[in-house]
């Protein structure tokens, strides 16, 4: 494998850039973000003309490493509509299990359908799209949209609805699924 700016893939029959993005990285948009193995980006034409056999890079942090946290809560209620690092709103924990997507912000940037986390960057670079593990072994879809000053490597904050919420579910801990 050659790939000298991420993870190697091999393609597959069927594979386009969009559908490795869409298994690989959770979101078939970011596939301008796969790369040739010289990590050059490819052209519409070329990612048009891909062959089963053919190797891809993938944005490194994208080979399903799992992170263990220590997991603590923010709420909605203390945060409101205060733009997160990234600047992109994310939905509540209760929202995600419950299948819901109601922007949290209306007509105030952009809003995703993924549980908003605080992170270390060190760790989970901002806009990171994962998987989250929670202590029952439930799984949401998540991204790293927020930072905080108590955000060290091996803790993550998780969005909840209330400032009750937050106190009740304490310290947990989860994994991350990159």
């Amino acid at each position: 494998m050659t790939c000298a700016c991420g993870n190697s893939y091999i393609v597959k029959s069927g594979d386009t850039l969009f559908l490795i993005a869409q298994q690989q990285l959770s979101d078939g948009n970011r596939w301008k973000e796969i790369t040739k193995p010289n990590c050059t980006p490819f052209t519409e034409e070329e990612a048009r003309r891909l062959q089963p056999g053919d190797e891809v890079c993938l944005p490194k942090g994208s080979n399903g490493e799992t992170i263990n946290l220590e997991a603590t809560f923010y709420d909605v209620e203390t945060t409101g509509c205060s733009f997160p690092a990234s600047g992109v709103f994310g939905i509540t924990l209760r929202a995600a299990l419950e299948g819901r997507f109601e922007p949290r912000c209306p007509n105030t940037g952009e809003n995703v359908p993924r549980v908003q986390c605080a992170v270390a960057p060190s760790q989970i670079p901002l806009r990171t799209n994962f998987t989250l593990v929670l202590w029952d072994n439930s799984q949401v879809r998540a991204e790293a949209l927020d930072v905080g000053s108590t955000i060290l490597p091996g803790k993550i904050d998780i969005l909840v609805d209330t400032v009750e919420e937050a106190l009740n579910l304490g310290r947990k801990p989860v994994k991350v699924i990159l």
